[in-house]
């Protein structure tokens, strides 16, 4: 995968994007904290029937669970397609054991442009820039389960 390689290479280059940094395994797990602050978040808003903020928070809620693990591996990120990446890199190197999968539900990259179905990432773009205030709510109990899902995956990795 020359193409997520280079894009790591560019992400690196600037602060701003991503910093290899000493791993940090109390900083990943409040990141892991933030993820389930942010699922009970979504769980309020779902009853308040407030649903186009609860996908956004539960986008949250996975990008959490993501900087516990590249916090994990030594790494911060201050940009989501860096961190995207960085996760796809350390799972093709075999140093990260998750599914590909549960990093692409949440977004794609150029090098992943044939995925047919719309990211989180993406509808939670057009939740908070749009104007709708209604939301597919089968959308949002797939949120709910795969959060809980990158949850467990994000508590199994800490844990190694």
């Amino acid at each position: 995968m020359p193409q997520i390689e280079n894009h790591l290479l560019w992400c690196l280059k600037d602060e701003r994007r991503l910093i290899k940094k000493k791993p940090d395994l109390d900083l990943a797990q409040k990141h892991l904290k933030k993820s389930e602050h942010n699922l009970h978040i979504l769980q309020t808003l779902e009853k308040l029937k407030i649903y186009d903020w609860a996908l956004n928070i539960g986008f949250y809620a996975l990008y959490h669970c993501f900087l516990a693990i590249i916090t994990k591996y030594g790494y911060e990120s201050r940009n989501q397609s860096c961190t995207i990446t960085l996760l796809l890199d350390l799972i093709a190197k075999k140093k990260l054991n998750i599914e590909k999968d549960l990093v692409l539900q949440f977004d794609t990259l150029e090098v992943e442009k044939d995925m047919t179905s719309p990211t989180i990432r993406m509808e939670r773009e057009i939740s908070t820039y749009g104007v709708e205030t209604s939301i597919d709510l089968q959308q949002l109990k797939k949120i709910k389960e795969l959060i809980v899902r990158l949850q467990r995956e994000t508590i199994k990795v800490l844990a190694e």
